[in-house]
């Protein structure tokens, strides 16, 4: 190391150290030297360039901010975000947080004292830092601050503040307010945003069949009247043993959840628990590498449901929109794309506010879903100067197939003695001829209705009970960090280590 002091005027203000450095290649495998059998390099720098970089030391530079962070890591030089407070918090938590005093280009000013914990003043004392816990509308909140430097904090010199809190509520959107004097500089800041939740957490999930409540199951099978009146062995000896549906980690709802859910959680890729995954993967001898060998029961519940890809976490619905049979029950959703019936003669609108018409067929009791436009079709004459049909002057060159006497809807064109077909000049339409059977007679074959465009929307099929109701989350929000599944991990970590 090599110091360089600058002129006169600023070598009392600066200093600027040159650092020079080489890499100790004394553990450095030398492939060349282990073919030859050579003895191991006993010299650190082997012919290296020197690396070297330059610094300045300004003693005592100005100070004027404060920032939070969780660790007392927050840049050197610049604000590093990765150990802000965290996004999620619990009830009666004791959060933990540190408050670093830094110059005015971001450096660590360790050379001021500590700061200590006190009420806000007008004028507070030098190096006292007061903490007040705010939420979203920037109201004061009944939090319980102290200092946690702990027994070890010796020197009183470094410029931070270490403490704790805890709050007895929950919110959304809180954060920490800070304002300090510190070598008579007075400063404010506030921390990031961040949730405090209860103890049980406000996300949950449930697995298709993790819904069995085995304490009223018990109930439900007592028929001998001394039984059916005395409950008291089932419901607080019995029942208290094996659980409800309340919690999934009860022994009722994993017994009836690994029998019903056996060959999903076994065999199938998509869904299977990490170990059955792990267990099908070496059938087949595929590299896998694990990083635990065993997780709580309740953690790994968790790592087993996230791990599925997050598609096949969203339920497979069923988008069928052809139910038109009301099979005389449509209180029982049998029929429900089925609206109410046309008449031939009622106006309907065509092009862009065209909507598909369903045609019953009398003859043989099926349905048929008629989606083509018929003012699109060839040689259409509209009524009027807006684009609207009337299903009597049906033409079989409208496309909708329609199984009809023949003639009906068949028209000729009127031709000239040229055989040329004559053309309306206003309009440059054809001009029609007598048709042979008059489409009065449709109804006799058809019967028209609206269409209702309503899916079924049942479960095909769906590995998330979104139906549960202990299942509050959002499968479109499973990526990243700071989402519900930090949230629901750090419940289950601190609840199992009597941290909350």
């Amino acid at each position: 190391m090599a110091t360089s002091p600058e002129d006169d005027d600023t070598k009392e203000l600066s200093r600027y150290i040159n650092i020079f450095a080489n890499f100790d290649t004394t553990a450095v495998k030398d492939p060349e030297r282990e073919y030859y059998n050579l003895p191991k390099n006993k010299l650190p720098v082997l012919n290296q360039i020197t690396a070297n970089t330059r610094v300045e030391i300004t003693p005592n530079a100005p100070i004027g901010r404060l920032v939070f962070s969780t660790t007392g890591i927050d840049g050197i030089g610049y604000n590093d975000p990765t150990f802000n407070l965290d996004s999620f918090y619990f009830q009666n938590q004791t959060i933990y947080f540190t408050v670093r005093v830094k110059t005015n280009n971001n450096y660590p000013a360790k050379y001021v004292k500590n700061l200590t914990l006190g009420d806000y003043q007008p004028s507070m004392p030098d190096n006292t830092i007061n903490i007040q816990l705010l939420d979203d509308n920037g109201t004061t909140l009944n939090a319980t601050f102290s200092s946690d430097f702990g027994q070890l904090s010796a020197d009183d010199v470094g410029g931070f503040f270490k403490g704790s809190f805890q709050y007895d509520n929950i919110g959304d959107n809180l954060r920490l307010f800070a304002n300090a004097t510190s070598s008579t500089v007075e400063m404010s800041t506030f921390s990031n945003t961040f949730n405090i939740t209860p103890v049980s957490g406000s996300k949950d999930f449930r697995k298709i069949n993790e819904d069995n409540n085995q304490k009223d199951n018990f109930i439900s099978y007592l028929y001998q009247p001394n039984l059916k009146e005395n409950q008291t062995f089932f419901t607080e000896f019995l029942g208290q043993i094996v659980g409800d549906a309340s919690d999934a980690n009860t022994l009722g709802v994993k017994v009836y959840e690994k029998i019903s859910n056996f060959l999903l959680n076994t065999n199938d890729t998509d869904y299977a628990n990490i170990d059955n995954l792990i267990s099908n993967l070496k059938l087949i001898d595929s590299n896998v590498n694990k990083f635990s060998d065993e997780y709580p029961s309740s953690l790994k519940r968790i790592v087993d449901f996230f791990s599925v890809n997050r598609s096949n976490l969203k339920p497979v619905l069923n988008n069928y929109n052809r139910n038109f049979n009301d099979r005389g029950r449509p209180t029982l959703g049998f029929g429900k794309n089925l609206g109410s019936e046309i008449k031939i003669t009622d106006t309907l609108s065509g092009g862009s506010n065209f909507k598909p018409i369903v045609a019953l067929e009398k003859f043989s009791g099926s349905y048929l879903l008629l989606t083509t436009d018929p003012t699109s079709s060839f040689d259409f004459r509209y009524l009027g100067s807006n684009r609207t049909f009337e299903i009597s002057s049906y033409s079989n060159r409208w496309g909708w197939g329609l199984v009809l006497p023949i003639g009906v809807g068949n028209f000729d064109f009127i031709t000239s003695e040229s055989e040329d077909n004559l053309v309306l000049e206003d309009n440059n339409f054809r001009i029609l001829g007598e048709s042979g059977i008059s489409t009065n007679i449709i109804p006799e074959y058809y019967t028209f209705y609206e269409f209702l465009s309503t899916t079924d929307g049942s479960n095909i099929f769906s590995f998330y009970d979104y139906k549960n109701s202990n299942s509050n989350i959002d499968t479109t929000t499973l990526s990243g960090i700071n989402n519900c599944i930090d949230e629901i991990i750090l419940q289950d970590v601190y609840s199992g280590t009597n941290l909350i």
